[in-house]
């Protein structure tokens, strides 16, 4: 189901939410969190919490209700917005909030107060704007999501930074009389992506077109019906569009597009191809991350140097750099690692050992990829020195995985690695020592029913593997990067 939002309606849905959080006594320097779909009452939350000032923390419909109910405690939510599908998750973090600061979206709610009481306040513009933050969480490595903070501007109006990030990429790909051509969200407007260009064009004075599901032939209609100029993806999309039969991609009219941002995790070079040869040169590639960053590359670039994201945004200032943390010479690989941003550098909040971990040298920040830099300073990625997995542009740690399995009797030890997925760029796999007279097979079974039972679905592997003995390196850590290469071997990029 798609939902076609006007332009000159969401500022007065905004103002009237931030009127609402006022009286129910929500500071102006206050958290909001919000559990809601793509619906027109996320982007009213959003908008009024960060132009009148607050924090927003979206959260993902995918966590588990005790991920949520963290997630709500860690980020201190002043109020809670959230829709009755997923009312058993809002629910459980609801005791962090007082009654009169929680909403409920599209029904009843037992201890929330209808979205609907907004209804009630002014849609006139707002008295004295002020720029807020968005908290974007992310999949932490000790299997806890973590908020990635920064001080709100000081007092000045918006656009906030999430906002003016978007309005400079997009304004960057497109000319100005395509700017404010409708926008299509594709994907969860609580990712950062979809998130950040969608808020974009709303300020570029575009509409928005918001899918609830992504389905790929409804997509092609939508880019017809509504004469698309511009959206966001992530590789998995695009997977899906080039798999539909010929007839049907050649049913649609998609001339409209004038702009594809596509980032979040890495794309096939064949996948890239065959969009560009379908779409034409609309695909503009971006590589960062939550915390900063990035590089940019547009289709004429990529067909000169495929496989590379591009050399940094002009605002940005990237180097790689060895073990010592000196930086290395072009095509040799080493860290991927940004400059911190001068005046108002992130933290992991309430995580001050995982901030500093995230820390390459002084005025420095790392996610943990491996890349090389050309003569050109175009950036190519290589490996991920990090745990993490990326699968579908979701971003998911091992250790929690690996802590439920290690709950079962029968496992000694195990490992969780991303392991190739022709849809979803890789999967999650665990790789299992099983306890001395334990049955493989039975084992396979006990193992997916304790994973379903104690994960969120993205997390659950999708494959289980066995190993008599996983290596361990000297000093007794696992060798995960060893285990990984197993599956990656023979391919052209190891992410």
């Amino acid at each position: 189901m798609a939902h076609v939002v006007s332009n000159a309606d969401i500022l007065p849905g905004a103002w009237r939410f931030a009127r609402a959080l006022d009286a129910a006594g929500v500071d102006r320097r206050g958290a909001v969190a919000a559990l809601l779909p793509n619906h027109i009452e996320y982007l009213w939350s959003y908008r009024g919490a960060t132009w009148s000032g607050r924090r927003f923390t979206p959260m993902s419909w995918r966590w588990t209700p005790e991920d949520v109910d963290y997630v709500v405690g860690n980020c201190e939510a002043d109020a809670l917005v959230a829709h009755i599908q997923f009312a058993d998750a809002a629910t459980a973090a609801a005791h962090h909030v007082p009654e009169e600061r929680r909403f409920a979206v599209g029904g009843e709610i037992p201890g929330f107060r209808p979205f609907s009481d907004i209804e009630a306040f002014s849609s006139d513009a707002y008295e004295q704007p002020l720029a807020g933050v968005n908290m974007i969480y992310t999949s932490g490595t000790t299997g806890r999501p973590k908020g990635v903070m920064r001080n709100p501007p000081p007092e000045s109006p918006p656009p906030t930074i999430t906002c003016a990030a978007g309005v400079a990429m997009i304004s960057a790909f497109l000319p100005e009389p395509d700017r404010d051509g409708t926008h299509l969200v594709v994907g969860p407007l609580y990712h950062s992506g979809p998130n950040t260009y969608c808020d974009g064009s709303i300020a570029l004075g575009a509409d928005v077109v918001l899918m609830e599901k992504f389905d790929a032939e409804e997509v092609l209609r939508l880019i017809e019906e509504h004469q698309i100029v511009s959206t966001f993806m992530v590789p998995t999309h695009m997977v899906r569009l080039l798999r539909l039969p010929k007839a049907i991609r050649e049913k649609y009219d998609v001339s409209s597009m004038r702009l594809v941002c596509h980032g979040a995790a890495p794309i096939a070079p064949d996948t890239k191809r065959q969009m560009i040869d379908w779409w034409g040169p609309v695909l503009f590639e971006f590589y960062g991350a939550t915390e900063g960053g990035g590089c940019m590359i547009s289709s004429q670039e990529w067909l000169q140097k495929p496989g590379s994201v591009g050399p940094p945004r002009p605002d940005v200032k990237m180097k790689i750099v060895d073990d010592a943390g000196e930086e290395v010479a072009a095509r040799v690989e080493g860290t991927v690692s940004f400059a911190l941003d001068d005046g108002n550098p992130f933290i992991y909040k309430g995580d001050a050992e995982k901030t500093q971990e995230s820390r390459v040298g002084e005025g420095w920040f790392s996610v943990g990829d491996i890349g090389y830099v050309d003569e050109d300073g175009y950036l190519f990625l290589c490996d991920r020195r990090a745990d993490v997995i990326i699968s579908g542009g979701v971003n998911i740690y091992p250790a929690q995985i690996e802590a439920v399995l290690l709950e079962l009797p029968i496992v000694a030890d195990c490992c969780v690695v991303g392991t190739p997925n022709d849809d979803f760029g890789e999967e999650v796999r665990a790789v299992v020592q099983l306890c001395e007279g334990a049955d493989e097979a039975e084992a396979t079974t006990e193992i997916a029913s304790h994973c379903r039972a104690s994960l969120a679905g993205y997390q659950v592997p999708r494959s289980i593997d066995f190993d008599a003995a996983l290596p361990r390196t000297e000093v007794g850590k696992l060798a995960r990067r060893t285990i990984r290469a197993r599956y990656w071997e023979g391919r052209e990029r190891r992410i």
